[in-house]
């Protein structure tokens, strides 16, 4: 098979390409090889043509062999005994097409000349053609039909033309040279011109790409970093508001709004990362619709009524059941949507409808409008809404800071599940926003709820507003929650349930930062738990050859061995530890991440920075379901 021009341009430049040229224009070369015999098989006699023609298509097969496009090392072409052997055959090709013309002077006179020098001409033209980009290909193809028409005055003149005529003819034949010589070296430079382009082009895309992988690898390396010391913020005023005197909880609060701030801010900057490197994938699974809305509504009620707005819900009563989409970045849109609402709105009402329609395929049309009473935007500032990292204006910086990411991202997600984000607003009337997607029913499909990944995935809370982890995590006694209205979910944080000796819970935390064991150690110590600590996969391994251990937690990114590798030996390894739950802790948190870590034998997932609600969550799930899985092997023994 020919390769295409331009992967073999890159790699032997006008060689290369013209060999391809020709090869390409094989069969057009011998249709006019066909065509010439058809016409002058009269003149000449069918058995003489036909021998002609079987000749020319022996050469043909003869060059496509021999002559191959990657024989060349560059722009030249091949040398040595391989080159000279690659211009003989294409000479050969050349000289066996223009033959035709010689028995046309001798069987059908001037007349036959005439046709001759239209089919030499014509034979010229096309050999500069599929040369172009090699001055040697097109001298070598070139030079037997040249010699022929440089004949032609000396035929004419044999066959008693006159002086004049021969005169005329001759200077035809310089003319239509020269051009020919004018036009192949134009040719050559415009095919060297466009060859130099494309080699820039090609350059600048590749350290383009360079750059963005090493932005993305960069802002990955140093979110994970900066995780650390947000996981200590975060766990630390945590634990510490059930110790502190209710004057300084709002200090507390602050501290930890400024590490949700801090986490959220580099979840943009990452997605965006992805976004700008084409590694942003979108996961559809089947997920419950309705319930993706009802669980969104129940986590913004309570942020929204603390800021004295009102929250309306309009459904149409006609929301799908189970529909195959991308749970996660539809929920990650629908928060920031509702988030910027409440952000900018100080006064009135927050209104979310959900309309759906079946479209003439079947599939679920479904539009997502969020509407707010703010205060609006102008025609020049709707136009720069969903640039990156503009805000607008320097005063919504300072009132509620973010990145200006949140907009411009949701608008891309929409794109890459083949949907749209749309904005309409006046100053001083509000803001409606519009996001439209369609989601093909999933009704024969087990609903996921989550990125596709073997093990459960459970998300860090930094997402959910202040006030809202404020009421969903707050001791009972200060922070009473009416009836009427649910609790957000996950439920609050609770002890994990004890082995039924009441022994203490065996816990080996493997991570090579200081800050994350003990933030983890902290977590857990009020629940009488024996915890082991590892700053490193060997170490890691060691220890569980030596203890037995009831859960592991293992942050993935470490030096040396990390935290798969070190979980594969582990299960591999077959020693006391081969089976027990392993729970990977990164920051890394996209669908492909998740789903390595499940395939390197990991039990469950929780997402940095961590929080006691999250790790508790995590915990209590994991060993429920070890539980589970012991008592039906037990059963299955029985």
């Amino acid at each position: 098979m020919v390769e295409p021009v331009q992967s073999v341009q890159s790699n032997a430049g006008g060689w290369a390409q013209s060999m391809t040229t020709r090869h390409n224009t094989m069969v057009h070369r011998i249709a006019a090889a066909a065509a010439a015999a058809v016409v002058m098989s009269p003149i000449i006699g069918i058995v003489p043509i036909l021998g002609w023609l079987a000749v020319y298509l022996l050469i043909i097969g003869i060059e496509r062999i021999v002559v191959s496009p990657d024989l060349g090392s560059d722009s030249y072409g091949p040398r040595g005994a391989k080159g000279m052997l690659c211009d003989a055959v294409l000479v050969m090709s050349a000289t066996t097409f223009a033959w035709v013309v010689v028995p046309l002077w001798f069987v059908a006179g001037i007349y036959g000349g005439l046709c001759a020098t239209l089919y030499l001409a014509a034979g010229m033209l096309q050999s500069i053609i599929n040369g172009a980009g090699s001055l040697r290909i097109t001298l070598l193809t070139c030079m037997p039909s040249a010699l022929a028409l440089i004949a032609t005055p000396w035929l004419l003149s044999r066959m008693g033309a006159d002086t004049n005529s021969v005169v005329a003819v001759a200077t035809a034949v310089a003319v239509f040279l020269g051009i020919c010589g004018s036009a192949a070296r134009r040719l050559y430079q415009s095919d060297r011109n466009q060859r130099r382009a494309f080699e820039l082009a090609e350059r600048k895309r590749v350290e383009a790409e360079a750059a963005v992988a090493a932005r993305t690898s960069f802002l990955s390396t140093i979110a994970h970093d900066l995780r650390t010391p947000i996981t200590a913020i975060m766990t630390g005023a945590e634990t510490l508001r059930g110790e502190t005197p209710a004057h300084a909880r709002h200090q507390l609060e602050m501290i930890g709004e400024a590490g949700r701030m801090m986490n959220s801010l580099l979840n943009d900057l990452l997605d965006q990362a992805r976004i700008d490197a084409g590694r942003l994938n979108i996961c559809e699974q089947a997920f419950d619709l309705r319930r993706m809305v009802a669980q969104t509504v129940r986590m913004w009620q309570g942020p929204i009524r603390a800021k004295g707005l009102r929250f309306s819900l309009d459904t149409g009563g006609n929301l799908p059941g189970t529909v195959l989409g991308d749970e996660v970045r539809l929920r990650q849109v629908l928060n920031n949507l509702l988030s910027n609402a409440l952000k900018f709105t100080e006064q009135g009402t927050i209104t979310l409808r959900c309309r759906t329609w079946l479209d003439d395929a079947g599939n679920h049309s479904l539009m997502i409008e969020v509407e707010d009473t703010g205060s609006g935007m102008t025609e020049a500032q709707l136009a720069r809404l969903f640039t990156p990292f503009d805000q607008m204006s320097n005063d919504i910086t300072a009132r509620h800071g973010g990145s200006g990411l949140g907009l411009s991202i949701c608008r891309d997600l929409m794109r890459l599940m083949e949907g749209r984000l749309t904005a309409r607003s006046r100053p001083g009337k509000g803001t409606i926003f519009n996001a439209a997607v369609t989601l093909p029913p999933a009704d024969n499909i087990p609903v996921v709820a989550s990125p596709p990944a073997a093990m459960p995935f459970i998300p860090s809370l930094i997402a959910i507003p202040a006030p809202a982890l404020a009421e969903a995590y707050a001791p009972a006694e200060t922070t009473p929650k009416p009836a009427s209205e649910p609790a957000p979910e996950p439920e609050a944080a609770a002890a994990p349930q004890n082995q039924p000796d009441e022994a203490p819970l065996r816990v080996l935390v493997v991570d090579d930062h200081e800050i994350n064991r003990r933030a983890i150690q902290l977590i857990l110590q009020p629940f009488d738990c024996d915890i082991s600590m590892a700053a490193d996969g060997c170490t890691a391994l060691e220890l569980a050859s030596q203890n037995q251990f009831d859960v592991i937690f293992m942050d993935v990114r470490m030096p040396e061995l990390d935290g798969r590798e070190t979980t594969r030996r582990l299960r591999l390894g077959g020693g006391l530890n081969a089976t027990t739950p392993v729970i990977a802790v990164t920051a890394d948190n996209a669908p492909e991440d998740q789903m390595a870590c499940s395939a390197a034998g990991m039990t469950a997932y929780l997402a940095k920075p961590l929080t006691p609600a999250s790790l508790i969550a995590t915990l209590q799930a994991t060993l429920e379901s070890a539980a589970q899985t012991q008592a039906s092997s037990a059963s299955a023994a029985a």
